[in-house]
């Protein structure tokens, strides 16, 4: 899965903006079959809004707003749509639905914790970010990215997540270990695999 922090449209190469749109199109429209079709084919973009973020509306949260079937939201989080992803204005799909009024839908968007995060999860998500601006150098000081959440990994045994960072020629990728976040920054400059790190509640430190 991929996590999409980049707010600044331009950023994007004009090829992938469009099909980014097409696809945020897709689930705006509710064209439910052409959305599939496009996430047999890209995978990583269950949750991925629309470029440079805006509402922050990912299919999840259209499904929602529509009030799709309920076999087409189950498919959806099949696909790896995340229940605790909220929009800019920090909703859930739970949320859309309850107040769209899609109550068929209300127990199947409630996020369910598979695998908790490491205690405290606050200071684990402040040690993760701290570790992302040091880690990428001046880059987040030119192009603005809002930073990854941790909760989309309590949704399942094993979820790893990518955040791509503009500068980087690469970004992190991201998965809980059994007491702590594992991190690997990479990059397309890296001879090897890139650099790995721990992060606790207390820290963070390079493996």
């Amino acid at each position: 899965m991929e996590w999409d922090g980049l707010t600044d449209r331009e950023q994007f190469g004009e090829r992938y903006r469009q099909e980014r749109d097409h696809f945020a199109d897709l689930a705006r429209d509710a064209d439910w079959d052409a959305v599939f079709e496009e996430l047999g084919e890209r995978p990583g973009w269950a949750n991925l809004p629309r470029p440079g973020i805006r509402s922050g509306f990912a299919p999840l949260h259209q499904a929602a707003w529509h009030g799709a079937d309920f076999a087409v939201v189950s498919r959806l989080i099949a696909h790896g749509a995340w229940r605790t992803q909220r929009t800019r204005d920090g909703r859930r799909a739970v949320d859309v639905a309850r107040e769209r009024g899609h109550t068929h839908l209300l127990e199947l968007l409630e996020p369910v914790e598979v695998r908790p995060l490491p205690a405290p999860a606050g200071e684990l998500e402040r040690n993760f970010h701290a570790l992302l601006r040091d880690r990428s150098g001046r880059c987040f000081e030119r192009t603005e990215h809002v930073l990854p959440p941790l909760s989309p990994l309590t949704e399942g045994p094993a979820v790893s997540i990518v955040f791509p960072v503009v500068g980087m020629m690469g970004g992190f990728t991201y998965r809980l270990e059994q007491d702590h976040l594992y991190v690997n920054g990479h990059s397309r400059m890296d001879f090897g695999d890139g650099s790995h790190y721990r992060v606790t509640a207390t820290g963070w430190s390079e493996i």
